[in-house]
């Protein structure tokens, strides 16, 4: 059931809908906000994100095969020749996943390994391979990028202009992994890519 917050920059009230995020950015005044203790305590402000077409749209319900989610949150990072969108999604169940749109291209995704142990960000190229899950991976791309925009709930805290390095890699049945080099801290994110066509609205 959802629970009403209320914005300590504007007073607008919002329904959190997601277990327990760490993170509200509020819809009315844009303002960033930790949740400690069933309150909002505001730490700044957030980008507007410029709106582009997009077949997601925050708290609207969509069905992929027999999945049915619900967007609850959204970051956009920029790498340098563009910018990718990580929606926060919640399924009836109350699972929680993130689905990832860069330029129409669509992953479902979730963590597989917190602090897994693979090479330094240094030691990995384009083209190399690694063995994940006993599966063997490509590297197809190893970037850094940059938080620049928030929207609704999240799960953990965000620093506007946070950077930090990733590799994608690529292996069969278009199964997918991110490695994400956070400082000390390293987490792998296991997905699929799939046919945009294949989502619709619930």
């Amino acid at each position: 059931m959802p629970v009403s917050l209320t914005c300590p920059s504007c007073g607008h009230i919002i329904k959190q809908v997601t277990r327990s995020p760490q993170i509200v950015v509020c819809s009315a005044c844009n303002s960033t906000n930790l949740l400690v203790s069933g309150r909002l305590e505001e730490i700044g402000e957030s980008a507007i994100l410029t709106e582009y077409p997009s077949i997601f749209e925050i708290y609207k319900t969509y069905r992929h095969k027999d999945w049915k989610f619900t967007p609850v949150g959204r970051v956009r990072y920029d790498y340098g020749d563009g910018f990718w969108d990580e929606w926060y999604v919640r399924s009836d169940g109350g699972k929680e996943n993130w689905i990832s749109v860069d330029e129409g291209d669509i992953a479902i995704e979730a963590l597989a390994h917190n602090n897994i142990k693979v090479p330094q960000f240094n030691e990995i190229h384009v083209g190399g391979t690694l063995m994940i899950n006993r599966v063997k991976m490509t590297v197809i791309e190893k970037n850094s990028c940059t938080m620049i925009g928030a929207q609704g709930e999240l799960p953990f805290k965000i620093v506007p202009n946070d950077t930090y390095n990733y590799i994608d890699l690529l292996g069969p049945k278009r199964v997918s992994f991110t490695i994400e080099y956070q400082g000390d801290r390293v987490d792998c994110y296991k997905g699929v890519w799939i046919d945009p066509f294949e989502i619709t609205e619930a």
